[in-house]
């Protein structure tokens, strides 16, 4: 009778523990951010500066930070991110300074949305029409 007492709370435990709480057999586990490749791509651009206040001009003022920032150069590359070239990342200071423009965004955004990076480092989700309306870094 003790072993009883003792092995159904047991039992009655390691069942819980996994089968889980969810009643549902669809997770929405961890995956890949989405968002990752483009706050990447901030530092990249942010690095790849050649002076404050002025982005990179073209792809291959990227190339020598690729070993630094491999995904965003890669998506950069590839066309999976579009990059306003000249444009400029704001500075630490500048950061709370005012809303931001759209200086990188996913391939699809003007026609399917997704996500976007603000020069101020911030990625946001938006639709195609938010995208059409938003304020483009120059």
């Amino acid at each position: 009778m003790t072993t009883v007492r003792f092995l159904l709370p047991a039992v009655a435990l390691g069942l819980a523990l996994f089968t889980g709480c969810s009643g549902s057999s669809e997770r929405a586990g961890p995956g890949p951010d989405p968002a990752a490749p483009l706050r990447e791509v901030g530092d990249l651009l942010r690095a790849a500066a050649p002076v404050p206040g002025r982005g990179p001009a073209k792809l291959a003022d990227l190339t020598r930070l690729e070993p630094v920032y491999p995904q965003a150069y890669q998506a950069v590359k590839s066309g999976e991110v579009v990059v306003v070239w000249g444009a400029a990342m704001k500075g630490e200071g500048e950061v709370g300074k005012g809303g931001g423009e759209v200086i990188a965004h996913q391939k699809a955004v003007p026609t399917e949305g997704g996500h976007v990076l603000l020069n101020t480092g911030e990625v946001k989700q938006m639709t195609a029409d938010e995208f059409k309306a938003a304020p483009k870094a120059k």
